[in-house]
């Protein structure tokens, strides 16, 4: 006899809302955290990190945990609850979890360099219950997302235009910081909401894209304007992760450290924020374009020269930008 799907998500809710609730209860009374694998759970737990928009991640991790429990609880309780919109919505909220996790073990590999054990025991709960949930709702979903397909593109309208936004401010504000070659610790918070703005935005445009791909597979995988969207999109992701998880960083370290002046690295790392945050503004106005379009008439080829053109003319200007203002602070 096989074991129902239902039973198995609400056994891993239970464990993810209890290694949640135990990394709380542990933060919260200031107890120290054995990592059982070599690192610093200290460290991951009471960094900069652990909160998005204000509440932290583990509090975050009970609701969506609890979230799961109760609502998979009652559709096995109540097989009648347990239709195929129900499914979909677990499906969303499940892989909104999956890809927030993702995000967090980036976090600790390649910006904190610290690894939490309990941190990835949840990150793996959150990967299987995504699993479970694909399996569980994956067929039904196709269909709804075919039946509600302007909400869905409404919501990637959504995500362009506030990922297109928060992009613009972020780097306005940013250039505006690094005039001086460092980020304050208030201008190092303005901007860590902004990214967080952009980092949801990214979601959605996400998921909402999936959504919009999954019903038109044979259609959109022949589209050029799609093939480049999808290309722009993992430029998004890659140059995010290289800007506010590994640049920035570096530049707030440096400044809180105190002591250091314009250097040579330093400028190096200015250099390249600027160039970063170029290819993030393009990128995203590239995106925003090509979501206003049903189709192109330029075939894949162009549409990609167009972008890489567009991405070199952003670089330059930025470059040119950064050592006007490089010569305007040596003479002050």
């Amino acid at each position: 006899m096989s074991i129902p799907f239902d039973l198995i998500i609400i056994v891993l809710g239970v464990a993810g809302f209890a290694l949640a609730a135990y990394i709380h209860h542990k933060k919260r009374t200031k107890q120290h955290l054995v990592c059982p694998l070599r690192g610093s759970c200290a460290q991951v737990i009471h960094s900069n990190y652990s909160q998005f928009f204000g509440v932290s991640v583990e509090l975050l991790g009970m609701l969506y945990y609890g979230f799961i429990l109760v609502v998979y609880a009652f559709m096995l309780l109540t097989p009648g609850f347990a239709t195929p919109l129900v499914s979909f919505l677990l499906v969303i909220v499940s892989t909104l979890a999956f890809l927030f996790s993702l995000y967090l073990v980036f976090i600790q590999i390649f910006s904190l360099k610290q690894i939490c054990t309990w941190c990835l025991g949840s990150a793996l709960l959150s990967a299987l219950i995504f699993l479970m949930a694909i399996l569980h709702g994956g067929d039904a979903s196709i269909a709804i997302l075919a039946e509600f397909k302007r909400a869905v593109v409404g919501l990637h309208l959504l995500g362009m235009a506030l990922g297109f936004g928060g992009a613009l401010i972020s780097d306005v504000f940013f250039f505006r910081s690094l005039k001086d070659y460092r980020i304050s610790e208030s201008e190092a918070d303005t901007m860590g909401v902004l990214s967080q703005v952009i980092w949801v935005a990214l979601a959605i445009l996400v998921i909402s894209g999936v959504g919009l791909y999954l019903p038109e597979m044979a259609r959109l995988n022949d589209s050029p304007k799609f093939l480049l969207k999808v290309i722009v999109v993992g430029v998004v992701i890659a140059n995010g992760f290289l800007l506010n998880l590994l640049v920035a960083p570096k530049l707030i370290k440096i400044n809180f450290g105190g002591g250091l002046s314009q250097d040579v690295g330093l400028g190096r790392i200015r250099r390249i924020s600027f160039a970063l945050g170029a290819i993030s503004i393009t990128s995203w106005f590239s995106a925003f374009v090509l979501g206003m379009f049903r189709s192109s008439p330029l075939p894949f080829v162009q549409l990609l020269m167009i972008y890489l053109g567009l991405l070199a003319l952003g670089i330059l200007s930025s470059q040119v930008m950064e050592k006007k203002l490089g010569k305007k602070e040596t003479r002050i």
